[in-house]
C-alpha cells in the first residue's frame, strides 16, 4: 500500500464530520502497485468535479491521462474547503503530507483554494493563509502548484511569485464563464474542465520532467513541455510588429520600456506569461519565437542575426546601422540613465518650485497676521475711547 493506514490511500485530513464524509468526498486514482511520483490535490468541490459527469472533472481527467506514467493522484479535496480552514488544520495536514513524501520520492501538491474564502468575505486573509499552506508544502520538500480556479483577482499569482512556485492561471474559457456569472462560490461550467485539465497536465509534466512513459499522450506532453522550455528565453530586446521602431527589453522578470518604465512579467504556464498594466491583466504566449499578447499586440525578438541583416527583414522596414546586441544594450542603458537623470532634475525642479510656493504662502500668512494684529489694536483703541466717553458722561 502507498500509505500505511486503514483508510483509503487517498484520504486527506478528516473534517469534523468524520470518516463517513471523508469517504464520500475522497476519490483515488492510485494503482495498487507502488508509484515513483505522487500528486496531492488540495481544493474544494471544483476539484471534486462538481457539476460534471463521473470522471469528467479536471482532476479526474488529469489523473487519467497520467495513470500510465508512474504518477499516483491523491485527491484530498473537500466540499467548501477554504485556505483559512486548511491553515487551521496545518499540523494534521503537515503530518499527512510528510507521510506521503516518505512514500514517494517526488510529490507535487496542487493547491486550488480561495473560492470559499472570497465567498465568506475573507479576501484580506486569503493571501496570508494561502502562502502559509504553500510554505508548509515546501518545508516538506513537496513542490506546490497553485491552480487558479476562480479568476477574481491576482492573489494566487502574487503568492506563487512570493514563494517561487508554479502558477497555473484559469484558462480563457473559465475567465469568460466567470465574467458572465460572477457569483461566489463559483462553479465552472463542465465544458471548462477539459481546458483546466490540459493546463494542469502541462504544469505537472514540466515539474516532473516526464519522459513519455504514459504512451502517446505522455510523449506528446513531454515533447510540448521540452519545446516550451527551449523557447522561453525572454531575456533580450523585442520589437513591436506593428511599430518596429518601438523596442522593449526583458531582463529576468522585468520589462523595461524605452521611456524607462519597468513592468513585472511572470510565468503563468509552460509557454505563457502574464503582466499587469494599469490594473489590467494581460497574458502572452510564446509561439514561433514571438510573444503573442491577448490584446492583439505581437512582439518579435531582435536576434543577433537580425542586427547583421541575416534574417528576413520585412520589406517595409528600413535598414539600420549594423551593430550587435551588446551595442544596443549599451545604447539602451545610456538612454535609461538619461531618463533617470531627467527625472532627478525634474524632481529637483519640482522641489524648488514647492519651496517657492511655501515661501509665498508664509509671506501671505505673515501679511494676514499683521492685518489681524492691526485690527485687534484698532478695536482695543476704540474700546478704550468708548469707555472714556461713558465715564465722562
Amino acid at each position: 500500500a502507498v500509505l500505511a493506514r486503514e483508510t483509503p490511500p487517498c484520504a486527506g485530513p478528516a473534517p469534523c464530520q468524520g470518516a463517513a464524509r471523508r469517504a464520500a468526498v475522497c476519490r483515488a486514482h492510485t494503482p495498487r502497485m507502488a508509484m515513483p511520483r505522487g500528486v496531492v490535490v488540495l481544493g474544494d468541490e471544483i476539484c471534486l468535479g462538481q457539476g460534471c459527469e463521473q470522471g469528467k472533472g479536471f482532476v479526474d481527467m488529469a489523473a487519467g491521462k497520467l495513470s500510465g506514467s508512474g504518477v499516483a493522484f491523491h485527491n484530498w479535496s473537500r466540499p467548501e474547503l477554504s485556505a483559512v480552514a486548511l491553515a487551521e488544520q496545518m499540523d494534521e495536514m503537515q503530518a499527512q503530507l510528510r507521510e506521503a513524501c516518505v512514500s514517494f520520492p517526488e510529490v507535487i501538491v496542487v493547491i486550488a483554494l480561495g473560492n470559499h474564502d472570497r465567498a465568506l468575505g475573507m479576501e484580506e486573509l486569503l493571501e496570508q493563509y494561502l502562502e502559509a499552506v504553500v510554505r508548509m508544502c515546501q518545508n516538506e520538500n513537496a513542490r506546490p502548484i497553485i491552480c487558479q480556479t476562480v479568476p477574481v483577482d491576482s492573489t494566487e499569482e502574487r503568492v506563487a511569485k512570493a514563494c517561487g512556485c508554479c502558477f497555473v492561471p484559469a484558462p480563457p474559457c473559465v475567465r469568460q464563464h466567470y465574467g458572465s456569472q460572477p457569483d461566489l462560490p463559483y462553479v465552472p461550467s463542465s465544458s471548462c474542465h477539459s481546458d483546466m485539465a490540459k493546463a494542469l497536465l502541462q504544469a505537472i509534466v514540466q515539474e516532473f520532467g516526464l519522459n513519455g512513459g504514459g504512451g502517446g499522450e505522455g510523449r506528446m506532453l513531454e515533447k510540448k513541455a521540452k519545446s516550451s522550455r527551449s523557447s522561453l528565453a525572454l531575456d533580450g530586446v523585442w520589437m513591436h510588429q506593428e511599430n518596429q521602431d518601438l523596442l522593449e527589453m526583458i531582463e529576468g522578470d522585468v520589462i523595461v520600456s524605452a521611456d524607462g518604465r519597468q513592468t513585472a512579467i511572470h510565468r503563468s504556464g509552460p509557454d505563457s506569461f502574464v503582466t499587469e498594466i494599469d490594473g489590467q491583466r494581460i497574458e502572452a504566449t510564446v509561439r514561433d519565437g514571438r510573444l503573442m499578447w491577448e490584446d492583439g499586440d505581437i512582439w518579435i525578438k531582435v536576434e543577433e542575426d537580425q542586427q547583421h541583416g541575416g534574417m528576413d527583414r520585412p520589406p517595409d522596414r528600413k535598414k539600420k546601422e549594423r551593430g550587435d546586441l551588446r551595442s544596443l544594450k549599451r545604447v539602451w542603458d545610456a538612454a535609461e540613465e538619461a531618463v533617470n537623470r531627467t527625472r532627478v532634475e525634474e524632481g529637483k525642479h519640482e522641489l524648488e518650485h514647492e519651496r517657492e510656493r511655501l515661501v509665498h504662502e508664509r509671506a501671505r500668512i505673515e501679511e494676514w497676521r499683521s492685518k489681524y494684529q492691526q485690527g485687534r489694536q484698532m478695536q482695543h483703541e476704540e474700546t478704550e475711547k468708548l469707555s472714556a466717553l461713558r465715564a465722562g458722561g
